[in-house]
């Protein structure tokens, strides 16, 4: 019986002694530098104990040591560490530690580490301590909705759009008149003038009228009555050349088909100007200082105007003669742009997307790293 017992005796022993016996698994000088952080990993088997020990060699302090069971499972944390003495961290269950060393300091640090490991069992002794990355596939299913298309539905229908179907320029001479300007010493003023009121603008639900241009003679005497009429006659001759629409020479002036007119070489002349209101009328007839926005002097004169094209205006006349007075024949010729419109009905064809809302399912597939131990 004491021979059973001390048998016993032995095995309980040599298996405490195995069970207390430290496996090396590292044992390193590392340089943690200024302002930086090193880590070191390894696999330890479940059951096992680790030992940790550090030592920074002039006995400087380090910010902080972590282990950490990965992925995230703090086990140790300590700041402010110079040297710790054989830590003992409980391994419960198969896995990879990491060792990180944080250094806040500007200057580097020398630590002397040393890890172990004391095995649960003596078939663990020889734990391979190597890890390696591993790659996890995360498979993720979203429900989703989507319209699908099934069909078209088609609509035949009437549509009624108001067309442009006729553009058409016209003249119209809307001042023809003879105004009589006395001479200087005359007992009667020899300022005078002229009103123009422009055409206003329409816009009619099917008719559109606007001003486009406008033209103007100013001629003194029967030598220039004369010129007008042999322009009227050139005037003619272009207009059976060119089915022209236009049959004064004013007008062909104002579109641009017509560049020069014929003018008058003898005869009075008379000063004009063209004013833009009834105040600087009154300026222009005391002989006052007026604005205008166009003038000139002779026998006779033609021109156009593209840009004053609504409102009223005025021509003013004066004869600078000492003692003959003078007849002054004016005209003004507007060309008009007329639109008409008309309603046009088409047959139209709609054709609509039919859809249903189908359910359906996405699948994103997330991989992700993570240390596990070398089998």
């Amino acid at each position: 019986m004491k021979k059973v017992i001390s048998i016993v005796f032995y095995f309980l022993i040599v298996y405490s002694v195995f069970t207390q016996t430290p496996v090396d698994v590292a044992e390193l000088t590392i340089k943690v530098g200024g302002m930086s952080t090193e880590e070191i990993c390894y696999g330890f088997a479940e059951g096992d104990q680790i030992v940790f020990s550090f030592e920074e060699i002039k006995g400087k302090e380090i910010k902080e040591i972590e282990i950490v069971e990965l992925p995230g499972n703090s086990k140790f944390q300590d700041f402010k560490a110079s040297k710790i003495q054989e830590k003992k961290i409980n391994v419960y269950k198969k896995g990879v530690y990491l060792f990180r060393f944080t250094n806040t300091a500007v200057g580097g640090r020398i630590c002397k580490i040393k890890i172990q490991r004391i095995p649960k069992t003596e078939d663990l002794i020889s734990f391979n301590t190597d890890w390696e990355w591993k790659t996890l596939y995360d498979t993720i299913y979203t429900p989703y909705k989507e319209d699908s298309l099934v069909g078209y539905d088609t609509l035949i229908y009437k549509e009624t759009v108001k067309e442009l179907i006729k553009t058409e320029q016209i003249e119209d001479m809307i001042v023809d008149k003879n105004q009589k300007v006395h001479s200087y010493w005359n007992e009667n003023p020899c300022h005078t003038y002229l009103k123009i009121d422009l055409p206003k603008n329409q816009k009619q639900t099917y008719l559109e009228k606007k001003v486009i241009a406008w033209a103007y003679w100013i001629g003194v005497g029967e030598e220039s009555n004369k010129a007008y009429a042999r322009n009227v006659e050139a005037m003619g001759g272009l207009v059976s050349g060119l089915a022209s629409t236009f049959v004064s020479p004013l007008a062909g002036l104002a579109v641009g088909t017509v560049t020069q007119l014929l003018l008058p070489t003898s005869g009075e002349d008379v000063e004009y100007a063209f004013i833009a209101d009834y105040q600087n009328v009154q300026l222009f007839l005391a002989g006052q200082t007026y604005y205008q926005f166009d003038h000139g002097k002779g026998i006779a004169a033609y021109g156009k105007n593209t840009n004053r094209l609504q409102g009223t205006f005025y021509i003013g006349l004066y004869n600078d003669n000492q003692t003959t007075g003078i007849n002054v024949n004016v005209k003004v010729v507007v060309i008009m742009e007329i639109k008409t419109f008309e309603d046009i009905e088409y047959d139209r064809l709609k054709i609509t997307p039919r859809y249903v809302t189908v359910n359906k399912q996405k699948v994103d597939v997330k991989t992700s790293e993570v240390r596990v131990n070398v089998e």
